[in-house]
């Protein structure tokens, strides 16, 4: 799923060189990121407010279906990027972010998610764990079925992409020399 973006801006004077044909396209573009956009937007709505009253008075609010509601926020979760838990001193799985933390400032695996993972905290302690992590799914589900008191499960933590847009930033300050 592609990301819409966070604010729509339309520059008409980039049309200015097109033929008819080609402006016309592009505008069917706007129309189409627009859509998307607002989407977007509608999606979050539905999972923030699902998360603070639950599915049933969410969708008395918006006027939909409890159906609808479990669709926009699971629709809004799976657009959402991952990083896998901290669980110090065992392996680390692979996720997006760390790739691209190590090719970006050089970082072995380790330092890389240890990075991370220290602005993750920070986020955390400043805006509150509801409002970065939005989900936490088992990496293996299935242990939790054979052995449910197991504590040593690993999980997918699902982050609000403007928090991972935080961590980019707040990364790229601290590596700014490399």
């Amino acid at each position: 799923m592609s990301t819409a973006p966070a604010a729509l801006t339309i520059d008409w004077t980039g049309h200015d060189g097109l033929g008819p044909r080609e402006q016309y396209d592009a505008a069917g573009d706007i129309i189409d990121d627009a859509k998307a956009a607002a989407a977007a937007r509608r999606s979050r709505i539905a999972h923030d407010l699902a998360q603070q009253h639950g599915a049933k008075e969410a969708a008395r609010i918006l006027g939909i279906s409890g159906t609808r509601v479990y669709a926009l926020a699971e629709r809004y979760r799976e657009s959402q990027p991952v990083i896998a838990d901290n669980f110090p001193g065992r392996s680390i799985t692979r996720y997006d972010l760390l790739d691209e933390v190590e090719d970006q400032y050089g970082l072995n695996t380790r330092e890389a998610h240890e990075a991370i993972h220290a602005f993750l905290q920070n986020l955390i302690e400043v805006d509150g764990e509801e409002q970065v992590v939005i989900a936490r799914t088992p990496q293996r589900p299935e242990l939790l079925k054979s052995n449910p008191g197991d504590v040593d499960v690993r999980f997918w933590l699902t982050v609000r992409a403007e928090s991972v847009d935080e961590i980019r930033e707040a990364l790229a300050t601290q590596y700014a020399d490399r």
